[in-house]
């Protein structure tokens, strides 16, 4: 019971630290279809009441506990105590960034037009996806413009000659908090360099291939990209009028 009582206070101290540093995240908007509930007597009745359908369920009793149940230096996992609009209680989990900074997407366009494209291999499902270079803020980020730039130097081995901004994105606003933030970026030809940048390849990068907008069309008609970055990148980029026809 010590044990249980401890990784609990562990928890709810991290989230009332998150709640003092980004109250944004616990905001309960007029009609929100899930209220959190920031009482702690509600939060540990809720968490009991959760740990023992877990237990019954063959899971840990620790998927009720409510908090920040797992931190890394890029992400945070959160339980809330909810109350649905049923008026019954329980959790909700979601993903956050760890760091305010938001994330970026570019998509890279040659000054004749074409469009550079990355192999990159994904840990998440195991496999490799066409897609356009992007990567996490760092706190020391003062804009997404700033995240764009360092990640078309990390990732393609050389500097935009302008950045555009397109947009905003939500990855996965049924699980994931936050947003990140979508550029193109104009690159001269010559610019790009004749091998991947060592960190390029460290990160899963095994390929560049430079197409034509029509091709990049084609590509996602066939299924070849699905990345949701990319996807976004080249709805803006189309909505904004950026790409040649």
């Amino acid at each position: 019971m010590d044990d249980i009582r401890i990784r609990r206070e562990a928890a709810l101290a991290a989230y009332g630290e998150l709640g003092e540093e980004r109250p944004e995240l616990f905001a309960n908007p007029p009609g929100a279809a899930f209220e959190i509930v920031l009482d702690r007597p509600t939060q540990d009745a809720i968490a009991d009441e959760v740990a023992r359908h877990s237990i019954a369920a063959g899971l840990p009793g620790s998927c009720g506990d409510i908090g920040v149940v797992y931190r890394d230096p890029y992400l945070m996992v959160v339980r809330d105590a909810v109350r649905f609009r049923s008026g019954q209680l329980g959790t909700y989990i979601r993903l956050l960034p760890d760091r305010v900074a938001p994330g970026a997407a570019v998509l890279p366009v040659l000054d004749d037009g074409r469009i550079v494209l990355i192999n990159h291999f994904r840990h998440a499902d195991r496999s490799r996806h066409w897609e356009i270079p992007r990567g996490f803020g760092d706190p020391d980020d003062a804009s997404g413009e700033v995240t764009a730039a360092r990640e078309i130097q990390e990732e393609l081995g050389c500097s935009a000659a302008e950045l555009l901004w397109l947009g905003a994105i939500n990855p996965d606003s049924g699980m994931s908090g936050g947003q990140d933030v979508i550029h193109l970026a104009r690159i001269a030809a010559g610019a790009l360099p004749a091998d991947l940048p060592a960190g390029g390849t460290e990160e899963g990068i095994d390929q560049i291939r430079i197409v034509t907008p029509d091709e990049f069309r084609t590509m996602i008609l066939k299924g070849e990209i699905t990345d949701a970055y990319t996807l976004a990148a080249y709805a803006y980029a189309l909505a904004r009028d950026l790409l040649p026809t």
